[in-house]
């Protein structure tokens, strides 16, 4: 389950950049591009990448807590924390 997940998530993420593979994203990073550089280069609205991480994030986090494998208290905590993560993580920070 966990392996069908990321393969949509990268799916998802490449269909929101406008990119046709994993190589293009990998080789913008390597150039020294942020998700955010890269979605401006493909005129595509960065909050939608945000938005897609979000979403990606907070399922996790559900799954997580439905699971048992973290408390309410644990999930809060994290849930609090994820605008600055994928705000590093979109602009490369």
């Amino acid at each position: 389950m966990m392996t069908k997940r990321i393969m949509a998530a990268k799916y998802d993420l490449l269909h929101v950049l406008g990119l046709a593979s994993e190589e293009d994203i990998y080789n913008a990073q390597y150039n020294g591009q942020s998700l955010a550089d890269i979605a401006e280069a493909n005129k595509v609205d960065v909050q939608k990448v945000i938005d897609l991480q979000l979403a990606e994030l907070t399922e996790q986090l559900d799954e997580r807590l439905s699971s048992g494998s973290i408390t309410l208290e644990q999930y809060y905590a994290q849930q609090a924390e994820l605008p600055e993560i994928i705000m590093r993580s979109v602009y490369a920070l």
